[in-house]
């Protein structure tokens, strides 16, 4: 409050600095992808004897047989290869990132 003689007693001169902060965050939708580079060697058995035991309800219309089945590849592959979150700061495209040239980066 400023004080001041041009104000009655009543009334008093009020300065307020206000920050106002967005109080809405922003929803980031995390992608999950299938670690299908992982596809080789042993996992190939595990994946497929995974999907061959797999829930195979082949009752109704032909569009959710397929869902079913989609889904328990997708399951199944999830549980077996394992899954990799992209993130969006991140470098895409950076498969080509070793650890050796991680080293020779850090050395230079």
């Amino acid at each position: 409050m400023i004080p001041s003689d041009c104000f009655t007693m009543q009334h008093k001169l009020l300065v307020v600095d206000v920050e106002i902060r967005s109080t809405l965050r922003k929803r980031t939708v995390r992608v999950y992808k299938v670690k299908w580079w992982n596809l080789n060697g042993e996992n190939v058995t595990k994946l497929f004897e995974k999907i061959k035991r797999g829930q195979w309800r082949l009752e109704g219309d032909s569009n959710k047989i397929w869902e079913k089945m989609a889904e328990c590849i997708r399951r199944s592959a999830r549980e077996v290869l394992g899954v990799a979150r992209e993130e969006s700061g991140r470098m895409k495209g950076a498969w080509w990132w070793s650890e050796e040239l991680k080293v020779k980066v850090k050395a230079k």
